[in-house]
């Protein structure tokens, strides 16, 4: 983006995108100055922020990954902070991954927030379920399923003349979290995120069973597995694997506490039930009395966060 807004008009609505046009992360949509869709920031070193200085009357999230949602935090440090609106999932996944940026950046000149900005989203925050439409700097906001993690949402914002909808993240086939987004709600004009929009994926089904056997195949021959995994969505998902397949798994990192966060949210998730097996059949880390060394001396599945890597289970 050069660092520079990159601006087009569409009928009565003005829309300027902060980040996240032509490239991946840190997404920021402000419609007519007023109403911003995400604020994220990109992980790299050092993190990226949206450019330029904002002051919305209203942050509509779309889902809680950090490329959506982790600069929010920095929009609270005014006197007048706008008021945040989201799924609950995506409230609580918020605070967990800007309380982790402050262990990572906190006092950094790069870290555009503080712990009381933190604190502030408690006081400015506003959940909303799939399909009850409300206020936001005076447009009606509807989230939509769209079917990539737990509390994900198509935005849809009508000023009552044009009806944009921002997709944010979405999937269209069911994974074992979370069901695919089936809905389509009418609009006069769509900002739709295009990262993986020139890749071909294999089936899921052969992409499961091709990982399920190389970790039932390592493990039987003496080999510990690491699986790399975002804590939010991922580590969940593979945990899913595992439990169908009736294979042990240890969960270590970031990703225990999303775990127990989504267990709180049952009504975002494919099938509460099994995910409530998937928690029974893995054994969390706590990295006391030297667990995670005789882990590694064992013969099993360790699913543990990374930031640099995934594995290929889509």
């Amino acid at each position: 983006m050069d660092g520079k807004r990159q601006r087009c008009e569409e009928r009565s609505m003005q829309v300027e995108f902060l980040g996240g046009a032509g490239e991946i992360g840190r997404s920021a949509v402000l419609i007519d100055g007023s109403l911003l869709l995400d604020y994220g920031m990109a992980s790299e070193l050092p993190p990226q922020y949206p450019v330029d200085d904002v002051d919305p009357d209203a942050v509509v999230v779309s889902h809680g990954h950090l490329d959506h949602v982790g600069a929010v935090p920095a929009l609270l440090s005014g006197t007048e902070q706008p008021t945040v609106h989201w799924t609950p999932p995506t409230r609580e996944l918020a605070l967990t991954l800007a309380e982790d940026t402050l262990k990572l950046h906190g006092g950094s000149p790069r870290c555009p927030f503080t712990e009381n900005d933190v604190r502030r989203i408690g006081e400015v925050s506003a959940t909303h379920g799939y399909r009850e439409p409300f206020e936001a700097a005076g447009y009606e906001v509807t989230f939509y399923n769209a079917g990539h993690i737990p509390g994900s949402a198509h935005v849809l914002v009508s000023d009552g003349e044009t009806r944009l909808l921002y997709t944010g993240d979405f999937h269209t086939d069911d994974q074992r979290l979370v069901p695919a987004t089936s809905d389509r709600p009418d609009a006069d004009a769509v900002i739709c995120e295009s990262t993986y929009s020139d890749v071909s994926h294999e089936d899921r089904g052969d992409v499961e069973a091709s990982f399920v056997e190389t970790l039932r195949t390592t493990v039987w021959q003496g080999g510990t597995v690491v699986v790399p995994a975002f804590a939010i969505g991922r580590t969940q998902e593979i945990m899913l694997v595992c439990a169908a397949h009736d294979i042990d798994c240890y969960v270590d990192g970031m990703g225990q506490r999303v775990t127990e966060q989504l267990r709180h949210h049952p009504a975002f998730l494919r099938d509460a039930d099994a995910f409530r097996g998937a928690v029974s059949n893995a054994r969390f880390v706590d990295g006391r009395d030297g667990q995670r060394r005789r882990i590694a001396d064992q013969n099993a599945a360790v699913v543990t966060t990374s930031g640099c890597s995934e594995t290929k289970i889509r």
